[in-house]
């Protein structure tokens, strides 16, 4: 399983320090497949990764302190091994935004998707600390599949206090 690409999304981007409070989003496909790099159709693109299962895979790089992450979502835009879980969170809680009941990778996306059942981060997540938003494999390693993942985020420096997660403060 690899970042198209081959590197997690870096947020905030660069210069969005010089606009703070400014809402953006970043996009991250997450393909598997063969080696070609073209990500369309079942190459799901670079295929570094040749151990997957239980394996970590960073999506999102939380490089500055003081972002906070407004909600998470993703889409499937080609079908996954039957018996793949992926799940959305960080290093404190591994399906704090999606968890695999949420992304049904065997399934085709008509639409961007949401947890139907509200996750530790439903309120959003404010990082006080660098860190990064992972996708976490379970159960088998995919042989094909693509997922683009959202993040809807802002930058607000001044504001860099610990949050356990679900904060009121959005």
């Amino acid at each position: 399983m690899a970042n198209l690409g081959g590197t997690a999304v870096a947020i905030p981007q660069i210069g969005e320090e010089f606009i703070p409070h400014g809402v953006y989003v970043a996009r991250c496909r997450l393909g598997f497949g063969d080696t070609t790099e073209t990500g369309g159709g079942s190459s799901g693109g670079l295929d570094r990764w040749t151990d997957t299962h239980d394996e970590i895979i960073p999506l999102f790089d939380i490089n500055s302190t003081g972002v906070f992450v407004h909600h998470v979502s993703y889409d499937v835009e080609a079908l996954f091994t039957a018996v793949v879980d992926i799940c959305i969170g960080d290093g404190q809680d591994t399906d704090g935004f999606a968890d695999a009941t949420g992304i049904a990778a065997t399934v085709i996306s008509t639409g961007v998707g949401y947890q139907a059942t509200p996750m530790a981060y439903s309120r959003g997540r404010r990082y006080p600390t660098t860190d990064s938003i992972d996708a976490f494999v379970v159960k088998a390693d995919p042989a094909v599949g693509i997922l683009n993942v959202y993040c809807v985020y802002s930058y607000a420096p001044e504001y860099a206090e610990a949050d356990t997660g679900g904060s009121a403060n959005t």
